[in-house]
């Protein structure tokens, strides 16, 4: 009986290696298959490494990432309040959609890498919930550009920046 199981196990191992060589030559197939097709794209490859004619200048890169915050803490969280209840409220069907969203994008990165190593402003509470608001905006603009804000999402953030200008009149 133990010959029988021995005989078995041999067998198993010889087709457990006959597998792992038909999967090799399966790889190495593919990858080859990949070099001669992408060898008949070569514009492909030609834009990867071509320089862009249109690059941005230090002073347009620097207004990409300050994204119109000027460090006046009221202007700026009053600009980005506005700019984020526009792109929330946007409908599903405008055109320049992707457009508002990406500045919303910036202005909401720019707005908490600013304000976030203030210890003077980061105690506000216009701070903190403006804080909240963005870090649920940005969830649902990191993760989709295409996935639309909920209804409910999109209520209770209006909610907060209404909060959030409320306290910014009462200074705190």
């Amino acid at each position: 009986m133990k010959a029988k199981y021995e005989s078995l196990f041999k067998s198993l191992q010889v087709l457990q290696v006959a597998v792992q060589g038909l999967c090799r030559s399966a790889i190495a197939f593919v990858l080859v298959a990949f070099v001669i097709i992408g060898s008949f794209a070569p514009e492909a490859n030609a834009a990867l490494f071509t320089k862009k004619v249109e690059s941005l200048s230090t002073k347009e890169t620097q207004a990409l990432v300050n994204a119109g915050l000027t460090g006046n803490y009221v202007s700026d969280t009053t600009d980005t309040i506005k700019t984020l209840r526009d792109a929330v409220n946007l409908p599903e069907s405008a055109e320049n959609r992707a457009a508002v969203k990406t500045d919303a994008r910036y202005k909401i990165n720019a707005y908490i890498s600013r304000y976030r190593a203030d210890r003077e402003k980061s105690g506000l509470y216009s701070y903190t919930t403006m804080s909240t608001a963005l870090n649920t905006l940005a969830g649902y603009y990191n993760g989709s550009m295409k996935r639309a804000v909920p209804e409910k999402t999109r209520d209770r953030l209006l909610q907060e920046f209404d909060r959030a200008e409320t306290a910014l009149a009462q200074g705190r």
